[in-house]
């Protein structure tokens, strides 16, 4: 009875950890190099509902790549990111429900958070470079979406 036990625990906890959340993502940075914002829209493409952070803010968003355009070499170059340590020890995180075939708009104010997550002034002082960055940020617990719980944006660019 306890090898049943033991072997139907491990079938549940293969299949609960073996799934993945599928979703669809797009981004819109029209007016993006004068306002620092752009929304990301995600859309639930699977069967059942998952959740999502109500809010995508620094305290759930992390910043996973950024490279500048080097007008020499008309390629953009890798740059080192900054390693700050942010107090988001008073944020709540909140999520919502996303449902199948339903999606959500998030508006995301980059220039504020780049100066936190690289630099004072960031947004001003490159204004005139063009750039591009990812963001990630994590969905649900890793138990109902498996490794598919943390999102990755595609090239976001600011010319």
């Amino acid at each position: 009875m306890k090898n049943n036990f033991s072997f139907l625990f491990l079938i549940i906890s293969c299949f609960v950890f073996s799934q993945n959340c599928k979703y669809s993502v797009t981004v819109n940075n029209d007016g993006f190099e004068k306002t620092g914002k752009f929304t990301l829209k995600i859309i639930n493409t699977d069967q059942k509902p998952f959740k999502i952070p109500a809010t995508i803010n620094l305290c759930n968003i992390k910043l996973v790549a950024l490279e500048f355009f080097n007008e020499e070499s008309q390629a953009f170059e890798k740059t080192n990111l900054a390693n700050k340590d942010i107090d988001c020890f008073t944020f709540k995180d909140k999520s919502k429900n996303l449902r199948p075939d339903k999606m959500y708009v998030y508006e995301i104010n980059i220039k504020s958070d780049f100066e936190v997550l690289q630099s004072k002034n960031f947004f001003d002082s490159f204004k005139n470079r063009k750039y591009r960055f990812k963001i990630s940020f994590p969905l649900d617990s890793y138990n109902q979406c498996g490794e598919s719980n943390v999102l990755i944006t595609e090239w976001i660019y600011k010319n």
